[in-house]
C-alpha cells in the first residue's frame, strides 16, 4: 500500500475521502476512490464520543487503523496528531502505524493539548522541536515508501510562517507538507471570498517547495478538485464530509423513530441500496466469507 500511494501521488492529485471506520472505508472503495484519509476528528467522535482534542491513545488509534486498513485494498493516509509524545514516542508511533498497514501518516507541530483547527486554543511548538518530530518520524520508518506528511498549524502566527515551516519540514525529510490556513494573518479563512480562498491555495502550492496536501476542507465554492490539481496540490481529502453525512442521516432516523414509533416513513422517503442489512454485509465482504466457508465445507 505504501508503494501504491507513492505511485498515485506521482500520477497527480490524489482525492481521498475522510473515512473513520472499516465500513466508511469500504463504501469509499466501492465508490471507486483510489486512496483514503483516516480522519482524527472522525475516529475520536465515533470511537470515543469525544471532540477532536487528541484524547485517543496511540494504541487505540493503531488498532483501529489496522482494522480499517484490513477492510480495504487501497492505501490509507492516517492522522497521528502530534505523534503522541516526544521523539521516542513518535518513533514507536511510526512503527505501530506501519504494522497497522496504513500507507502513511501526517504529524503536526501543535503544542499539547492539541486542538482541532475548528476550535480555539491552538498554538505551535518552536521550529526546532517540530523538526525533531519530523526527523524522528522519517528515521523511524522501516519501509522507505511509507509516506510522512508534515502538518503545520502556524497559521495562528502568519501565512508566511506557514510557508516557511512547510519548506523547512520538507527539507528535513517530510514527503509532503500540509498547511493549515483556518486563520489568514489574523482573519478567518471563512471570511475570504471563494476567489480569495483559491488565490491563497495557489500561493501555497507555488511557494511551498514540494508536494502539498490540502487541510481537509472542500474546495472553495465554485471550484472543484480539478482546480486544486491545476494549482499544484498533490493530496486532497474531504475530511469530515462522510462523518457529517452519516451523523445527519442517523440523527434524522432517530428523530423519526422517536416521533412515529416506526422507521417505515423514513425508509420510504430515503430509499437506497443499504436499506437492506444484507447489502451492508455484502459491502463488507459477505461473499468472500461465504466462499471461504464453502471452500472449507462449513457452509
Amino acid at each position: 500500500m505504501t508503494t501504491k500511494l507513492r505511485q498515485l501521488l506521482a500520477d497527480g492529485l490524489v482525492v481521498a475521502p475522510g473515512c473513520y471506520d472499516a465500513l466508511s472505508a469500504r463504501l469509499a472503495e466501492i465508490a471507486g476512490f483510489d486512496a483514503l484519509h483516516l480522519t482524527g476528528l472522525g475516529v475520536e467522535a465515533t470511537q470515543l464520543g469525544a471532540p477532536d482534542l487528541g484524547l485517543l491513545s496511540m494504541t487505540e488509534l493503531s488498532a483501529h487503523a489496522a482494522r480499517t486498513a484490513a477492510a480495504v485494498n487501497i492505501p490509507i493516509l492516517a492522522d497521528i496528531d502530534t505523534g503522541f509524545g516526544g521523539v521516542l514516542n513518535v518513533r514507536r508511533t511510526i512503527h505501530e502505524m506501519e504494522r497497522a498497514g496504513v500507507a502513511g501518516v501526517h504529524i503536526e507541530d501543535q503544542k499539547l493539548p492539541k486542538h482541532c483547527p475548528l476550535l480555539a486554543g491552538r498554538s505551535v511548538v518552536g521550529v526546532d522541536e517540530a523538526l525533531a518530530r519530523i526527523t524522528a518520524a522519517c528515521q523511524a520508518r522501516t519501509d522507505p515508501d511509507f509516506v510522512i506528511v508534515a502538518r503545520t498549524d502556524a497559521d495562528v502566527i502568519s501565512i508566511r510562517e506557514v510557508i516557511d515551516r512547510c519548506n523547512k519540514y520538507l527539507e528535513a525529510g517530510a514527503d509532503m507538507a500540509m498547511p493549515i490556513t483556518m486563520e489568514v494573518d489574523g482573519h478567518p479563512y471563512a471570511d475570504l471570498t471563494p476567489d480569495e480562498q483559491m488565490d491563497l491555495l495557489r500561493l501555497l502550492a507555488k511557494e511551498i517547495n514540494g508536494p502539498v496536501m490540502g487541510m481537509g476542507d472542500a474546495p472553495p465554492a465554485g471550484y472543484t478538485t480539478a482546480d486544486l490539481a491545476e494549482a499544484g496540490f498533490s493530496f486532497m481529502m474531504f475530511a469530515a464530509s462522510p462523518l457529517s453525512a452519516s451523523a445527519n442521516a442517523i440523527a434524522e432516523l432517530m428523530r423519526h423513530i422517536k416521533e412515529n414509533g416506526t422507521d417505515a416513513d423514513y425508509r420510504a422517503t430515503h430509499p437506497g441500496k443499504y436499506n437492506s442489512p444484507l447489502e451492508i454485509m455484502r459491502a463488507v465482504h459477505l461473499d468472500t466469507y461465504a466462499e471461504l466457508e464453502k471452500a472449507t465445507g462449513t457452509l
